[in-house]
């Protein structure tokens, strides 16, 4: 218990430098959980892709669409089952800051080649039957506060789409049954926004279940064979693959990221550990003294470590907690239809626990050595 109270007598002795070295290790902890929420929700997405799913898009972009014909091309390919196509939509709900995912699909074939996508019989019947119905994730609704049967109205987002405004009744509330589908989404039928563009018959991508996923690959080459030298040359890609594709569109994440953290992380060190060397150099006189009183070097040591490590740990503890209640996609709607809803985990928040505890041993090793081989006769000459 002394140790403990000299320890807190320390780190009290000034106020507004623990203060500022508490919320310097929050803030590295806080960015360095988000960073790691964020990377955890794209690898969300390959980890739960289907090995059976191929995506196939234009060769040169996603942004350009394929005519309906290349579906029954596909089709007719030996080795697939069955195949279903969407676009995106991109429309304005209200404001352009509500930004979610909207996806014209055909109806059918999706909610058969995506079972994750959890309806009741009577609200898929529903969707199926009505044109201009849609379904929306469980996120989405709760937070729009939508409701089965809720009336809502989309401004078209992209020009092909016309300019007249599309109203939409919500047929179903889906939940995802895994993290390959976002329940951040709007799907609605594609017929219904293809009668109404000035580019009709047209398809962003192609999504095709294989029989044997150990020839998807060979699957996916007999496609774009099919295309190759024609005005809409495919590519066609595993799901996962083309998970991680679109997500190296944004940049190396990873390399990104990391750096990021690692750049808050170094500098919140280097802190840390000015503010442990200017406490140990104010209290030269009183380790003296209680070297002279027969405290050993030992003891000095852990009590400046110690001080380290609960100055760290309470910052850590808060930034960790932050992250925890603020970094939510779900609540601050940033998936928009591409990644799930991530959070930042458990695992995160012990991970943030054990950096700030790194931080705060690593920032008062030094000082923690300088001042346990202090000699009584040379720290009693000096004036602190």
């Amino acid at each position: 218990m002394k140790f403990i109270g000299l320890v807190l007598k320390s780190a009290r002795r000034s106020k507004r430098r623990t203060a500022l070295t508490i919320l310097s290790v929050a803030l590295a902890v806080f960015l360095f959980s988000a960073l790691r929420a964020v990377l955890e929700g794209f690898d969300a997405v390959s980890a739960a892709s289907s090995a059976q799913r191929l995506v196939t898009i234009r060769s040169t972009s996603m942004i350009f669409s394929m005519p309906t014909s290349h579906g029954e091309i596909i089709r007719s390919t030996p080795g697939v089952q069955d195949v279903t196509w969407a676009n995106w939509f991109g429309g304005i709900y209200k404001d352009p800051k509500n930004f979610f995912g909207q996806f014209a699909v055909e109806p059918e074939s999706y909610l058969r080649m995506y079972p994750e996508i959890l309806l009741s019989p009577e609200e898929k019947k529903a969707f199926l039957d009505d044109r201009t119905g849609c379904i929306v994730g469980d996120g989405l609704a709760k937070k729009y506060s939508w409701n089965i049967g809720d009336r809502i109205v989309l401004q078209p987002g992209i020009p092909v789409y016309g300019s007249q405004d599309y109203p939409f009744t919500i047929r179903g509330i889906y939940r995802a049954g895994s993290s390959a589908v976002d329940n951040q989404s709007m799907m609605f039928h594609w017929k219904y926004a293809d009668e109404r563009s000035l580019q009709k018959g047209e398809v962003g991508w192609y999504v095709t279940r294989v029989a044997d996923p150990e020839r998807a690959v060979q699957v996916a080459g007999t496609i774009d064979q099919k295309f190759a030298n024609s005005p809409y040359e495919t590519k066609t890609e595993t799901e996962k693959a083309f998970s991680a594709s679109f997500a190296s569109m944004l940049g190396n994440l990873n390399l990104l990221l990391g750096s990021v953290a690692l750049a808050v992380v170094i500098t919140t060190l280097f802190v840390a550990g000015n503010t442990m060397a200017m406490s140990v150099r104010e209290r030269t006189t009183e380790i003296a003294v209680m070297r002279t009183l027969g405290f050993p070097a030992i003891t000095i040591f852990l009590l400046v470590v110690g001080e380290g490590l609960v100055v760290a740990v309470v910052g850590g503890t808060a930034g960790a907690l932050l992250s925890r209640v603020i970094v939510n996609g779900e609540a601050l709607g940033l998936t928009g239809g591409f990644i799930p809803a991530f959070g930042v985990s458990n695992a995160n928040v012990a991970a943030g626990l054990g950096l700030s505890a790194l931080i705060g041993m690593l920032a008062a090793l030094i000082p923690a050595s300088t001042a346990s081989r202090l000699k009584i006769v040379d720290a009693l000459r000096r004036v602190a």
